[in-house]
């Protein structure tokens, strides 16, 4: 009666190890099939859907059903991010958004959205180490159970049978050609020559990322007393009198103290006033300026650095705004915070103006345009730290509403087709188009790649050195048609709208020589 007994409380411990080995070999064969040796498009789309089904399918729903539906319109925008067009960007989001679907889809504690972030990022890293683990586990208990037929007897058992064996073959060899050559035809290499060592690299690299998600072990719970905050107490544990508030701004009130809290905000105030007012005069009310000093090199200098400090006056007024400090007791400091806040506010506004009077004299570029939207990103930043102090939320509802803003503006990035939005602007801003402004800087509008072709041909027929790189472009597009034939992984719907334009602009623009595509 032991030994049914026995067998029957191994076999559920090993069924979900043998389950997730299971589906992290098919999620491993999927990537696979849809990643090595081709380019990567919509296969990658593909493959993160097909890892959350499965992640999902392979374990326990705790998710709130609210929160079910929110998580599942996150994956699916993250999954049409990737369709739309493969980019570090999008691939970033993509992974970043599948991650974050199934682990917190499949959490059994609660825990923050920041807790939730940190367990994303240690997944891929935990998982190898996870992995190790209970693949050793796995191999044990089946060790345990064919050890009898690995035991030293049966072992020795083999010596005589394999002994014999081969005496045997090599007499028969020796008395039959046709078994010595078969035998002599035997390249025990052979197995080396189909062992990929990239492939395999390959395979290892995905199985460690994916197991994690098949088996969450951390848990994200907090300790009693281990959270500090306003009106909580320390522990004697920590060496500390318990009952006593912990206050952890005394080390700070000699350097930001109520005083010195004052007198920062009113010298910055003024200092930033200061600023203003000469951007108000010179950027945007057109005022000469002193000899030797061009608009366009006013406006360059004060771009990035400008950038700059209205970070570092936001790392100061959460410094000033934090709990327990001084502003709580200061009639002072509240709106010396709000008008300073405000003064960066128009700061970044200048900072933006600074970009655009730069732009419009020098054109478009990469980090230009990175640029911009950066200054917008900071600018949503300070706009929400002064409703912060404004409607008095605390620093989480600050950082959850600045996360927020970061992931849309990330995500509605994916969308943008830089390379045509660039190439447009700098074409149809060119002095050769509007008799001002910057020439048309040919070799970066090459750089640009085949997506600017579209708003290069647009304004082809009144510019003949854009017609010729129109030209210069069908011609590459027209050679690689000879090489190999694009695979459906490699499809994105930006990359098919290009198709579609193509095949309803057939007509190839003849090159200023006379040439013609045709």
């Amino acid at each position: 009666m032991s030994i049914p007994i026995t067998a029957d409380l191994d076999t559920p411990a090993a069924q979900p190890q043998f389950t997730r080995l299971v589906c992290v070999a098919g999620c491993v064969a999927l990537s696979d099939w849809l990643f090595h040796g081709w380019r990567i498009g919509v296969s990658l789309a593909i493959f993160l859907a097909a890892l959350g089904i499965v992640a999902i399918a392979s374990s326990r729903i705790y998710a709130a059903r609210t929160t079910q539906i929110s998580l599942g319109i996150v994956f699916a925008a993250v999954i049409i991010a990737l369709i739309e067009d493969i980019s570090p960007l999008s691939t970033v989001l993509g992974g970043f958004g599948a991650l974050f679907f199934i682990i917190a889809m499949t959490a059994p504690e609660p825990a923050s959205w920041q807790q939730r972030l940190f367990e994303v990022i240690a997944a891929p890293f935990r998982g190898y180490f996870q992995m190790i683990v209970d693949v050793l586990a796995l191999a044990a208990q089946a060790q345990r159970k064919i050890a009898p037929s690995l035991g030293m007897a049966s072992l020795i058992a083999w010596i005589v049978p394999l002994s014999l064996f081969v005496i045997f073959l090599s007499l028969f060899a020796s008395a039959n050609p046709l078994i010595e050559r078969a035998i002599g035809q035997i390249d025990l290499l052979v197995l080396f020559r189909y062992f990929d060592p990239w492939r395999t690299a390959f395979w290892i690299i995905m199985a460690g990322a994916i197991w994690a998600l098949m088996r969450r072990r951390i848990k994200l719970r907090s300790k009693p007393g281990s959270m500090v905050g306003p009106g909580s107490t320390v522990s004697a544990d920590d060496g500390e009198l318990e009952g006593k508030p912990a206050n952890l701004t005394t080390d700070l009130d000699y350097l930001f103290g109520e005083k010195a809290m004052a007198r920062s905000l009113i010298l910055f105030n003024a200092l930033f006033l200061l600023q203003t007012w000469l951007d108000v005069t010179y950027l945007w009310g057109g005022a000469s300026l002193p000899d030797g000093m061009s608009p366009a090199e006013y406006a360059h200098r004060g771009a990035y650095p400008l950038i700059v400090t209205a970070l570092l006056a936001a790392g100061f007024v959460l410094i000033a705004m934090r709990p327990n400090g001084p502003a709580k007791s200061s009639r002072l400091i509240r709106p010396l915070v709000l008008a300073w806040t405000g003064q960066n506010v128009v700061l970044v506004i200048s900072s933006i103006l600074r970009l655009d009077l730069y732009v419009a004299t020098f054109s478009l570029t990469y980090l230009r345009l990175a640029a911009l939207i950066w200054m917008v990103l900071v600018a949503i930043g300070l706009l929400l730290i002064f409703l912060q102090i404004l409607l008095r939320k605390s620093n989480s509802w600050l950082l959850s509403a600045n996360a927020a803003s970061l992931a849309l503006v990330l995500y509605g990035c994916c969308f943008i087709n830089a390379p045509l939005l660039i190439a447009a602007y700098n074409i149809e801003h060119s002095r050769e188009i509007t008799g001002k402004g910057a020439q048309l800087d040919l070799a970066y509008l090459h750089c640009l790649g085949q997506e600017a072709l579209p708003a290069i041909e647009a304004r082809a027929a009144e510019l003949p050195k854009l017609r010729d790189m129109a030209f210069r472009i069908r011609l590459n597009l027209r050679s690689e048609a000879f090489g190999p034939p694009t695979n459906w992984r490699a499809w994105s719907f930006r990359s098919w709208r290009f198709n579609r334009y193509l095949a309803n602009n057939t007509r190839v623009p003849t090159d200023s020589s006379g040439g013609s595509g045709q």
